[in-house]
């Protein structure tokens, strides 16, 4: 049976190598011809350098043109104390990492000489010291910077989102803080209500009590419910067309000293508090992927970071990923 199997397929083997040296040689070459012709209707031709190339749409395009970019929003910009992820469309960060320590706030050690340079502390002021004025960043096309004649004339205050409370002994740091791409429009008012108390909380509790402190600030814009329909609306200032946000938003990572991470997200509106009104902060307390859902933005893209908690007033509003 298989001598028979064998056989049969020898013979088939060889009437196909007679079939393919009896066909004439025009013939073969047309048959390449029209297979190479298909290509071509897939792939379409550009001239460069005078010779004729196969390239896809979008190397014609880089190599003829180039693809436009984000200037600065691409990279993030780095300053001495904090990093910054700058929205070119909207004038204002899209937001700012901070890392937070306790030897850059307090002084332990009697011969610790450091002075307060924080433009807002009396010691400061009563040293002399003036306060650093806002200033742009170069590093941003013209096209896209915000100005401080941008606020003039309008309801709105220059809000910081790197505070510089949090740099008390580092004049440079604290002198940064003050770039416009740091700068976002508040609500007056605002900087004074729950925002305030959230800052003072991170600084005056978990600073203290924890090894070191991450802390990502950034605005919102959500959308708002008119008569039935949901419109996005928000006020632009000046020429440099310097969006408002709606909201504002923390993300907080506590490293503790036992080595766990432990993770507070909030979300304030861009609104200043009632008079009278109780502030607690654990109103504000969102969930992670609220804040990520409405910013467009994932914290922790590269690795799955696992959060515990041993804080037992806050423990079961904390938010694991």
């Amino acid at each position: 049976m298989f001598r028979k199997i064998s056989y049969a397929a020898s013979c088939a083997l060889a009437v196909g190598i007679k079939n393919k040296f009896d066909t004439p040689q025009s013939v073969l070459l047309q048959e390449n011809s029209l297979s190479k012709l298909n290509l071509q209707r897939c792939l379409p031709k550009v001239s460069a350098g005078g010779t004729e190339c196969q390239l896809y749409v979008g190397d014609r395009i880089k190599r003829a043109v180039g693809f436009p970019q984000l200037t600065a929003c691409c990279k993030p910009l780095r300053y001495k104390d904090f990093i910054i992820s700058y929205d070119t469309k909207n004038r204002i960060p899209n937001w700012v990492y901070e890392h937070l320590q306790y030897y850059k706030f307090y002084k332990d050690d009697p011969c610790d000489r450091r002075i307060n340079v924080c433009p807002y502390n009396e010691d400061s002021a009563a040293l002399g010291n003036e306060k650093p004025k806002f200033h742009p960043d170069c590093r941003i096309h013209g096209y896209h910077r915000a100005d401080v004649r941008d606020y003039c004339d309008t309801e709105y205050e220059l809000g910081l989102m790197a505070d510089p409370a949090n740099y008390p002994f580092d004049a440079e740091a604290c002198a940064e803080t003050q770039v416009m791409t740091n700068v976002v429009p508040i609500v007056p008012g605002f900087s004074c209500g729950p925002w305030f108390d959230l800052q003072c909380y991170i600084r005056e509790k978990l600073v203290r009590e924890n090894k070191s402190v991450y802390v990502c600030s950034g605005p919102l814009f959500l959308p708002s419910d008119n008569d039935g329909k949901v419109q996005m609306k928000f006020d632009v200032l000046g020429e440099g067309e310097v969006s408002v946000p709606s909201h504002f938003f923390k993300v907080i990572i506590i490293e503790t000293h036992d080595g766990n991470l432990e993770l507070e997200s909030y979300m304030m509106p861009n609104a200043k508090p009632e008079e009278g009104e109780e502030v607690k902060l654990d109103d504000y307390l969102t969930p992670l992927c609220q804040i990520e859902h409405a910013s467009g933005l994932i914290f922790f893209p590269e690795k799955k970071v696992c959060f515990t908690s041993n804080n037992k007033r806050r423990g079961a509003r904390l938010h694991a990923l």
